[in-house]
């Protein structure tokens, strides 16, 4: 469909963009474009690049210009997140690109594009986000310098989301979130792209420790809103692993035990 030119409001940053140091995002109704600087805190707890750390750039650069499209009184929130990933992320200091443009949109919402490249133009990750409008009053930004100072320092993406593995019999049985406001979107609800993050790394981490595997792609649905006020536990279950790559299963809590989100990882070999 033809997508006319639409100017965007400014965007609205939370705690979770000053955390992963993803920069305020510009365009319109079409496009957008953002960045974000590579560190050590994009690695996991063994040193190596966390894929799933790309997951709020991504999440934040299509949704955008689909945000940018929204009726009066109206937000727009993830219903599916899709990321397949080519490479690992440096982790050098050195700048990731992120620019994205709307596939098509009606009066529910829309279906938006993206990559992610990295100094050189070589393709990090490709995505795509679905996204819906919800009545809602237009939201507010915030970011709370304590909350923010605690984990500016983080040397690795466990620590900056403040999240801790959960173990049974010695093996990785998921993921735990504690409640945070840091880790919200303008809603309120944990952002969708710290929600992918959590479930690549529970994915993730249910095969690694039997080989070296790395994460190839991931498909989210959000299914319900995920309170910032309560913990999150990602549960993986392995649907197959063979010699070549493997298949992991996610499924995201909230304190009652309701399904806030589902997640397809797959792995390959290295």
């Amino acid at each position: 469909m033809m997508i006319e030119n639409i100017t965007a409001p400014p965007f609205i940053a939370t705690g979770v963009e000053a955390l992963f140091q993803v920069a305020p995002v510009t365009g319109d109704g079409a496009h957008g474009r953002s960045e974000m600087p590579t560190g050590p805190w994009l690695s996991d707890q063994r040193g190596l690049p966390c894929r799933g750390a790309l997951g709020v750039l991504m999440d934040d650069v299509t949704g955008y210009p689909i945000t940018a499209r929204c009726p009066a009184g109206h937000w727009s929130v993830t219903t599916e997140l899709h990321i397949d990933f080519t490479r690992n992320p440096p982790l050098d200091g050195s700048i990731l690109q992120a620019d994205s443009q709307v596939v098509t949109t009606d009066p529910t919402g829309g279906l938006a594009s993206g990559r992610i490249v990295d100094e050189s133009g070589r393709v990090v990750a490709l995505g795509s986000a679905r996204l819906r409008f919800v009545a809602a009053a237009s939201p507010s930004g915030s970011v709370s310098d304590d909350v923010i100072r605690s984990r500016a320092n983080a040397s690795s993406i466990i620590e900056l989301l403040g999240a801790h593995h959960r173990r049974r019999d010695n093996a990785c049985a998921g993921l735990e979130l504690d409640p945070s406001e840091s880790l919200c979107n303008p809603l309120g609800n944990v952002h969708g792209g710290v929600l992918l993050c959590a479930s690549e790394i529970a994915g993730h981490s249910a095969v690694a420790p039997h080989a070296d595997f790395q994460t190839t792609s991931i498909a989210m649905t959000f299914v319900r809103p995920s309170p910032g006020t309560e913990p999150i536990t990602f549960a993986p279950r392995v649907v197959y692993r063979g010699r070549s790559f493997a298949v992991i299963h996610v499924v995201g809590r909230n304190r009652t035990g309701k399904t806030c989100t589902t997640a397809t990882v797959t792995c390959h070999r290295t």
